[in-house]
């Protein structure tokens, strides 16, 4: 399948470039930034120009849309959401017009609010209300409203990925040994960190699988820290009611829907006694 990656260049593009040659796809990554990824193309693409857009999609069957401003901060407000909400409508109408079969789209968890407001109940799920905190995850909750408006009149499925805390192999034990040692600091992400290849698999799955359109979350397993999930939301979540049954170190918020639409099933369960460094 020729499959167009957008954000190649980025935390989570370029493993899923990586993941999708491997398998034996025809990838063109697609990014403003050059995406160093054997067997891959690549083009300079800028997401917020429709008319490269267009020219970028020529014979692709399949697009995952990864590219965006990657947090709030990194550019003013104005620019965070405008170019997100420009870029994602720009690659979905395109998608749409030009026959482009399936579209994997990269939102995220930012949409749940964490960093200022604790989970309404637990395991969250994707019917769990949104309260965006910054511009960022505004304009992400701008693209999944775009993507049912696109599957809604064209009938183009597309699902959208609302992923929390990806990191890559090497910035993992870091990130652990800290939350280990402060779990009182990584209330927003669950204590829950996914490993960026685990993310990329994710892609790839729904990309080749017929999984229907709409929401899903992606993250671990378990969160990454060695405290029981029972003991971690009593401590920070008291008043949180707890909707499905929580044992050992199951992640707060549930994959699902994703398993079983398109199989997911993350592999690089990290924890303090458990590292799964990049070969």
């Amino acid at each position: 399948m020729r499959i167009l990656v957008t954000g190649s260049a980025g935390r989570i593009g370029r493993y899923v470039v990586r993941d999708l040659v491997a398998a034996g796809h025809d990838v063109i990554g697609a990014d403003v930034r050059q995406t160093d990824v054997p067997g891959a193309q690549h083009l300079f693409v800028d997401l917020t120009d429709a008319g490269q857009v267009y020219a970028s999609l020529a014979g692709v069957e399949a697009v995952a849309h990864l590219g965006a401003w990657a947090n709030a901060g990194v550019v003013p407000d104005p620019q965070t959401y405008g170019d997100n909400v420009r870029g994602t409508f720009h690659i979905l109408q395109a998608c749409a017009e030009l026959g482009v079969r399936r579209v994997v789209s990269a939102s995220s968890a930012q949409v749940y609010g964490f960093f200022g407001h604790p989970p309404e109940y637990l395991l969250v799920d994707e019917d769990h209300p949104l309260r965006p905190l910054n511009s960022y995850a505004l304009s992400k909750t701008a693209g999944e409203a775009a993507a049912a408006y696109i599957t809604d009149r064209y009938g183009l499925p597309i699902l959208c990925f609302r992923i929390m805390g990806v990191r890559t192999p090497e910035e993992m034990p870091e990130q652990i040994q800290r939350l280990q040692d402060d779990p009182a600091a990584d209330t927003g992400l669950l204590w829950t960190r996914t490993d960026a290849r685990d993310a990329a698999t994710a892609f790839r799955l729904a990309l080749e699988s017929d999984a229907p359109a709409g929401l899903y979350n992606i993250t671990a397993p378990n969160v990454v820290v060695d405290h029981p999930t029972q003991e971690l939301i009593a401590r920070f979540f008291p008043k949180v009611q707890v909707h499905t049954a929580v044992a050992g170190r199951i992640s707060p918020m549930s994959c699902a829907r994703a398993q079983a639409a398109f199989g997911y099933d993350p592999v690089f369960d990290w924890s303090v006694t458990r590292q799964f460094p990049e070969n």
